[in-house]
């Protein structure tokens, strides 16, 4: 019975790819495993202009629909770009929605799991992102003039990711060493760029996000692995 992990998938219909490697990974898992959504599984973008789709039509979300109607446990904690959208997941995945952080025992490993914004690993202004009052106001902007301040969104954060990758593994950093003794493994998304800090104690698993890679820590047996797979040129 294999217990999963991931985030920072950002689901969105115009991005179909993450959600055709999601796919790939859930379909393999079987009715007694586990799989956690350390946040954001879905983007904003998703969450104010998407959500009027058929949610079935993303390969992702139809992966883990299907999952959990074949027995399995689904996780699903709050992070930065789908916080208030827990309803959604509790109704169409038949998911559990948990705020930002998660302490639990898992095959004998004492875990502390966070999507990690609000460890300090942030960008302010990107706060806005998860307010509810945003995305009511955004889903009502024109088409034209939503696609192209999403575009420039993406070029600054293309620009900026890494320097916020690198200022926010360093915070994660000073959060482990200020919890030594207190879990065996912690578990962080938010900043996309993986890490695993093994054999340090407590040992630091920075998940990394799904834009370039597919990421994910299994435990199997007591025994915590993390996947890091790099996509084909």
């Amino acid at each position: 019975m294999p217990d999963y992990f991931l985030s920072d998938v950002h689901l969105r219909l115009d991005e179909p790819d993450r959600g055709h490697r999601l796919a790939a990974l859930v379909d393999r898992l079987g009715p007694t495993d586990t799989l956690t959504i350390v946040g954001d599984l879905c983007d904003f973008w998703y969450a104010a202009r998407q959500m009027d789709a058929d949610p079935m039509t993303c390969d992702g979300l139809r992966s883990l629909a299907s999952f959990r109607d074949r027995g399995g446990s689904i996780t699903i904690l709050a992070g930065n770009h789908d916080a208030w959208i827990g309803p959604f997941y509790e109704q169409t995945l038949g998911a559990k929605f948990l705020p930002d952080t998660l302490e639990s025992e898992v095959q004998g490993l004492r875990l502390f799991l966070a999507h990690g914004h609000r460890l300090g690993a942030h960008t302010a202004w990107k706060t806005v992102l998860k307010g509810r009052a945003f995305l009511a106001g955004f889903r009502k902007v024109p088409g034209p003039l939503a696609n192209a301040l999403g575009a420039q969104l993406r070029r600054t954060n293309l620009k900026n990711q890494e320097k916020f990758d690198r200022r926010g593994l360093a915070t994660y950093k000073n959060y482990a060493d200020r919890h030594t003794g207190d879990h065996d493994l912690i578990i962080l998304g938010h900043v996309h760029s993986p890490l695993d800090t093994a054999p340090k104690r407590p040992r630091l698993v920075v998940l990394g996000g799904w834009h370039a890679r597919n990421c994910y820590l299994v435990i199997d047996g007591g025994v915590a692995s993390h996947v890091v797979e790099t996509l084909a040129e």
